[in-house]
């Protein structure tokens, strides 16, 4: 049985060992009580998320808030220095979605949604296959649902998936409106597209500017008279069928 000396005379070496070393003591009590106060001021638990403003095109930006389990109310803590856990978390658990991006700008978060988009399908001997954004082969299907156009005559991967990432990267309303895509060079552009459209128009473009020009043109068909062709190859300009304005239509 251990004696009451004993616990004296632990308790009176402790209290000398404090008294030759104050000031290592007070010094480090003093760095103690500055990470707690640093650790306070980087969390912040007195704030909390007041809003949080989601972009997508297809989802449901509250299904998506929900997902993440982040709403106004929500401690800012929970958010601060997680983000990346937060976005490959939901990535794990939602398949609908390519990429997410979460920010937080004071006490609001920002989440960009990249949803996963069929950019077409292709027929590759006799089958048909859906491509994903990046024009890759994603998966077999029995046959093309409408939602996105038939890609024909590309015997070129490459151009393929340059054609089918700037459909992909298209207003929603754009791209319902295209119906399919063809590789038809021409001796005076190499690189011609010829995209048939929902409306009945018809619209010439090339490979390396069809994303940039193809956005102009809804407010080009609202001008136009008639049904016929909108040439966006080397300028912008439309004419109704039967008129003779591509010159140099033969094909290579």
């Amino acid at each position: 049985m251990v004696s009451k000396d004993y616990f004296a005379d632990k308790l009176y070496i402790l209290l000398n060992f404090l008294k030759r070393q104050p000031k290592q003591l007070y010094l480090s009590f003093f760095i103690f009580l500055s990470l707690i106060a640093i650790v306070i001021c980087i969390i912040q638990p007195w704030r909390v998320v007041q809003s949080v403003k989601v972009n997508a095109v297809l989802l449901n930006p509250k299904t998506i808030q929900k997902q993440l389990n982040i709403k106004p109310g929500t401690p800012r803590w929970r958010v601060v220095g997680q983000l990346a856990f937060i976005e490959t978390n939901f990535l794990q658990k939602n398949h609908k979605i390519e990429d997410i991006h979460l920010g937080l700008n004071g006490n609001q978060v920002n989440v960009e949604v990249s949803e996963r988009v069929t950019a077409g399908f292709i027929n590759t001997k006799e089958k048909w296959y859906a491509l994903d954004r990046k024009g890759h082969r994603a998966k077999e299907v029995t046959t093309p649902d409408g939602s996105a156009p038939i890609y024909k005559d590309f015997g070129s991967k490459g151009k393929l998936a340059q054609a089918a990432q700037s459909f992909a990267d298209l207003d929603l309303t754009l791209r319902q409106n295209i119906s399919q895509i063809t590789f038809s060079p021409i001796k005076s552009n190499p690189n011609r597209l010829v995209i048939n459209m929902n409306d009945g128009n018809t619209v010439y473009a090339s490979i390396g500017t069809f994303g940039k020009k193809i956005i102009y043109y809804p407010g080009i068909a609202a001008q136009m008279p008639q049904k016929g062709i909108v040439d966006l190859q080397f300028g912008a300009y439309s004419y109704t069928y039967g008129q003779n304005h591509d010159k140099n239509n033969t094909k290579r």
